[in-house]
């Protein structure tokens, strides 16, 4: 599997047939999907959720099929308060059924400890079926990589990883000396963009949905975040850029460009 891939929010809703295709067409290898519609869909897209839908699941693993792009993450597995993990069996069998290879959890239950728990029963029902768990650095109550780092260290799973998002990393305060701390074994995903810095929309999260930018657009220091990736992580451009997509920016040309520079950077030029 290439290790460059695209990230299910820089499309803002695309059908998830069109986007396989057009990571196939992209030349990436990889794409994530999310259970639910979109956070950040664009209205001349119609809402589409596969999740209890089996025809559009069969149609989305015939289209991975036909293009050779795996589906590297799956997203949209919430830990809250009155929602355990055993709520998710049948949506892990589902995604294992499609071919997928990870899931990504976030928890915005406040009572930690139970976090720690469900977590842990997550990542052993997800190994059960072949799958990695990720939990997102900065996502939910994690707000940090230390707190991350707590979480794996409680779960103490050899299938529960980080997902690493490098807005939400470098703007949460962490470093390139902190990637490079780390057990290169506890990274599962990242997710590549990049941001000025400092921010420049007062809303975080409507850059975040909206507007970040392709690899060297920003400040970011992503040639050195990505040399320290290990090469068997999957990398999967997260770049929505409505300003773009409004414009009459088609999916393909805007994508396009982010892969581009991209490939440049994994490549080190």
């Amino acid at each position: 599997m290439d290790r460059l891939g695209l990230e299910n929010l820089s499309t803002f809703g695309l059908h998830p047939v069109e986007f396989i295709h057009l990571a196939g067409e992209l030349g990436c290898g990889h794409v994530s999907l999310n259970m639910s519609a979109p956070a950040n869909r664009l209205p001349f897209y119609p809402e589409v959720i596969w999740r209890k839908d089996p025809l559009l699941q069969r149609e989305i693993v015939r289209a991975a099929e036909e293009t050779g792009v795996a589906i590297s993450l799956v997203e949209g597995f919430a830990i809250m308060s009155g929602t355990s993990a055993e709520n998710y069996t049948p949506d892990l069998d589902r995604v294992v059924a499609m071919g997928a290879r990870a899931i990504c959890a976030v928890s915005l239950e406040r009572d930690i400890p139970r976090t720690y728990d469900e977590f842990s029963r997550l990542a052993e029902l997800a190994a059960e079926r072949g799958l990695v768990t990720t939990t997102e650095v900065g996502a939910g109550v994690l707000r940090t990589l230390d707190k991350s780092l707590a979480a794996v260290a409680a779960v103490a799973h050899p299938g529960f990883r980080l997902l690493i998002d490098t807005m939400h990393f470098f703007r949460s305060g962490s470093t390139i000396a902190d990637l490079a701390a780390l057990d290169p074994a506890v990274i599962g995903h990242v997710q590549l963009c990049d941001v000025p810095m400092p921010a420049q929309i007062e809303s975080y999260m409507e850059e975040a949905l909206y507007e970040r930018r392709a690899p060297g657009d920003g400040d970011l220091p992503l040639a050195d975040f990505v040399e320290l990736v290990p090469e068997d992580v999957p990398i999967g451009l997260e770049t929505p850029i409505r300003s773009e997509a409004e414009a009459g920016i088609g999916p393909e040309d805007r994508l396009g460009r982010c892969v581009a520079a991209a490939r440049r950077l994994i490549a080190g030029r």
